[in-house]
């Protein structure tokens, strides 16, 4: 029996052909179960979510937050509560603040700050957390698991905090912990504006929601299926009068559920509302310069990690800088 025995260069051509083959089949089969492990996670986040804020609307309804709970209904006169979306791990963050724009006795008593976070995976750091509210008086703790998922849930809670906790404040405030929140600021704009159903911050304008699956940010057809959100303002910082809090809470509960949590706030529950979200130009949601000038005249700034806090506070209230304009002029300091 004889054996056909191919030329060298045609062994090889086949192993190469072979090769390449086997290759592509592998990197194909490898991507098929990436797409199929993220729609099916997708679709367990989905339904979880969909279920969570179920159970969410019924655990908000009952106050269901974790003792101690602070308030400021003994703070008679309070123009400004200022609230910190944070995360239970962020100890760092937090004292950040309370150390630099949050510290009350920089301004009156006219302003609070809080922080609200949810609870952790971890019962380390949910132990860690309730010493710091003993300690320091100002977390609003939530009975809902802390996540990137969980934060329109987190701020319909803020919204709910403050119409039961902090029904004398005139204004209120949402931002988060990697936030510079400039008080004077924003204490005087509210109070220039003065409108009943205030909502201010940085607009954004004809956002499209977002349909790739591997997004952070990805919206499914069934959750929203309009071809642009309504216009709302960015999550990193926004102020609304009382008056708009009430009302924006209270169509909270019958709106269509959104994960993005400002989308849904200022966006959709503003628009069942007829409040329009406006634009104002003193909010950024943007990294600045470290310039101490720049920072004086915003209201906000983003993406500063604790140590961007002091050293921004640092030079806000180095005597050698000297600024054409700031608000904090008549700031007694």
């Amino acid at each position: 029996m004889k054996y056909m025995i191919l030329p060298a260069f045609r062994r090889s051509t086949l192993y190469i052909i072979v090769f390449v083959l086997f290759t592509s089949l592998s990197i194909l089969f490898h991507f098929m179960q990436l797409f199929s492990n993220n729609r099916k996670y997708m679709a367990k986040w989905y339904n979880s979510t969909k279920t969570t804020w179920h159970y969410a609307k019924k655990s908000i309804q009952r106050q269901h937050f974790l003792p101690p709970i602070p308030t400021c209904l003994s703070q008679p006169g309070l123009k400004l509560v200022i609230i910190v979306c944070s995360a239970p791990q962020n100890f760092a963050a937090r004292q950040a603040i309370r150390s630099t724009w949050g510290k009350e006795s920089r301004w009156t008593k006219d302003t609070k700050t809080l922080f609200i976070i949810g609870r952790s995976s971890e019962n380390v750091t949910d132990m860690f957390v309730y010493m710091e509210k003993v300690e320091y008086g100002d977390v609003i703790h939530y009975n809902f698991t802390d996540s990137y998922f969980n934060l329109t849930l987190k701020s319909v809670s803020l919204l709910k905090w403050v119409t039961t906790n902090c029904t004398n404040a005139k204004y209120v405030m949402k931002t988060d912990d990697d936030m510079f929140v400039n008080v004077p600021v924003i204490l005087k704009t509210v109070f220039q504006l003065d409108l009943p159903n205030l909502l201010i911050g940085k607009l954004i304008v004809k956002a499209r929601p977002i349909r790739d699956i591997s997004s952070k940010w990805y919206v499914p057809n069934d959750m929203y299926s309009d071809q642009f959100y309504p216009n709302y303002l960015s999550g990193t910082g926004y102020v609304m009068s009382k008056n708009a809090a009430v009302l924006l809470h209270n169509s909270s509960y019958f709106a269509p559920y959104i994960s993005l949590e400002d989308v849904f706030v200022t966006g959709i529950c503003a628009k069942l509302e007829n409040i329009k979200p406006k634009e104002n130009g003193l909010f950024t949601y943007a990294k600045q310069r470290k310039n101490p000038c720049k920072y004086l005249n915003l209201a906000t700034a983003h993406r500063m990690t604790p140590n961007d806090l002091y050293e921004t506070w640092e030079m806000i209230h180095n005597t050698h800088f000297r600024c054409v304009v700031s608000f904090w002029n008549n700031i007694d300091l």
